[in-house]
């Protein structure tokens, strides 16, 4: 074991619908291979219970003290996972995580156990924008407001905004049982290179309806010359080539699809400006992403966007989608503003660790199932890409 003062190592239940391998995932799957890989490394043990998808084993275990049990689809893999659970998966573990990521497990209903809550955004308006005001409202008390409202009044959470905290606060979730930590960064894998000679905006996420890429393509056409990469993929996809074809801008605009993390580096480090538009964010890890190679962001000031970007310091933020498209404009006109931008962003990104998050979050885990806490981690090996998911 790795962390002194790690006397009695946790074993840890990690509840989520996707894993780090999923090849839908994106911030969550990112600070969820962030903190395993750290628990593991530093002497604790995980179970996880995530959802199925093609090409995945249903049970797949890396080393002696991770093991990931992939069962369901995005909505099956709820009952799926209380049903195994009920059933004895998982029945060693000293404390569980639970990832609530739009749909609870209804934890409080059916484990007896020592629980955390980690939740990214309140997926509210998520789902309006996703299928509508009366659907998406209908869903969204269903799914998400009523059983937090109900059940999850005594849970203890952790979130990765002010923002993210104040959405739950509305939901019911008492604001002295939520611990706000932000995501972390990993200086290894992103770094500056070569910036383009011409200017290039990029577009880095899932291509979901509520990312609003649309509102990036306006952006792109206010900006005489530029051309926009797209990178990531999802089920807006096909919606989102159409709309490029009717706007005529398909020699402006490359979609890459999914790309490794080394690929991913290199079209931060050649951007301009990195754009995001989306109709909510509990952080954006892409911002972080972006400022380590030392490019600057510009997005609609929602969520917790306004807490990753430093408005006119790091980024830009607008609070219409024609101020947007007017500030990104301006700014491209000046690549000494860009410079002196995305070198204080860089500089403020190297504050957020993982090794901090991941040590503050399973402190709370430690606390609620009555550990003593680990002491200064040792080093933490990466773990590989999603295509394998490995450790190297």
């Amino acid at each position: 074991m790795t962390g002194p003062g790690a006397e009695k190592p946790l074993h840890i239940l990690v509840l989520a619908d996707r894993d780090w391998t999923h090849p839908q995932t994106g911030g969550n799957g990112a600070n969820i291979d962030a903190h395993v890989s750290r628990w593991v490394a530093w002497g604790h043990r995980v179970t996880m219970v995530a959802g199925m998808y093609p090409g995945a084993k249903a049970v797949e275990t890396y080393g002696p003290r991770l093991t990931v049990h992939r069962m369901g689809g995005r909505s099956t893999v709820f009952p799926r996972a209380i049903w195994a659970c009920i059933r004895g998966l998982g029945r060693e573990a000293d404390v569980v995580l639970e990832i609530i990521n739009g749909i609870t497990f209804l934890t409080p209903l059916w484990l007896r156990k020592p629980r955390v809550a980690m939740v990214h955004h309140v997926h509210r308006d998520l789902y309006i924008g996703e299928f509508g005001p009366r659907l998406g409202r209908v869903l969204a008390w269903a799914l998400e407001t009523m059983p937090l409202k109900l059940l999850y009044r005594r849970v203890r959470f952790s979130t990765i905004s002010l923002s993210a905290r104040d959405d739950l606060v509305d939901v019911g979730i008492p604001a002295e049982h939520i611990q706000i930590e932000y995501l972390g960064v990993d200086p290894k894998d992103f770094h500056r290179g070569i910036r383009a000679p011409t200017p290039r905006l990029l577009f880095v996420g899932r291509l979901k309806a509520y990312k609003r890429i649309e509102r990036v393509l306006d952006v792109l056409e206010a900006v005489p010359g530029a051309e926009l990469d797209i990178a990531g993929d999802g089920d807006h996809r096909e919606s989102l080539e159409r709309e490029i074809a009717r706007r005529g801008l398909q020699d402006r605009v490359t979609m890459h699809g999914y790309v490794s993390d080394e690929r991913r580096a290199e079209l931060y480090a050649q951007a301009w400006v990195a754009l995001t538009a989306s109709s909510s964010e509990g952080w954006s890890l892409t911002v972080m992403e972006a400022a380590l190679c030392g490019t600057p962001s510009a997005a609609l000031a929602v969520g917790g966007l306004p807490e990753s970007i430093v408005d006119n310091e790091t980024g830009l933020l607008a609070h219409s989608p024609e101020e947007l498209c007017a500030r990104v404009r301006d700014l491209v006109a000046d690549p000494d503003r860009i410079e002196e931008l995305g070198q204080a962003a860089e500089r403020r990104a190297r504050y957020f660790s993982w090794d901090r998050v991941a040590q503050a979050n399973l402190a709370i885990l430690q606390a609620e199932a009555g550990h003593e806490p680990v002491a200064d981690p040792g080093p933490v090996p990466a773990m590989a890409p999603s295509e394998t998911g490995t450790p190297v």
